[in-house]
């Protein structure tokens, strides 16, 4: 079974008569189903696509700035599985654990850094502060 794509701005300002009118025909033609897709969604589809679960020796061999760029990547994606959530479009559940626990495992593997260095949690805590004020996703 083939899948009919309809462009969201083909189908804007249509009234749902006329858009009734289309996904019926379509599917009468080409025995296929609908699929309604947003203009650009393909592209993030595909930044979740790639989304398996990690370990915390992937992130060792990296340097600060590289396990800062990750955190803010991830609590990026975290932030848009939460907006398609909110509106009611597909993603899938597991991902939400799969970020979470790599936002967790970078941060242990910063933590075990900074603890062979000497630093302890009182300063830890204020170098994440002001981590934080540089970069409102950290």
């Amino acid at each position: 079974m083939a899948a009919f794509t309809v462009s969201m701005s083909a189908l804007v300002g249509a009234p749902v008569k006329a858009r009734a009118v289309v996904a019926r025909k379509a599917v009468q033609q080409r025995g296929a189903r609908i699929v309604v897709r947003a203009e650009g969604e393909d592209a993030k589809a595909d930044s979740f696509a790639g989304l398996k679960p990690t370990k915390a020796a992937d992130f060792k061999s990296m340097s600060n700035d590289e396990l800062n760029a990750q955190i803010v990547e991830a609590k990026k994606m975290l932030f848009e599985l939460r907006m398609k959530q909110s509106t009611r479009k597909e993603y899938k559940g597991h991902h939400f654990g799969i970020l979470k626990t790599k936002i967790a495992q970078i941060r242990t593997v910063k933590r075990e850094r900074e603890v062979t260095e000497g630093v302890n949690k009182r300063d830890s805590r204020k170098i994440k502060r002001e981590e934080r004020a540089a970069n409102i996703y950290l």
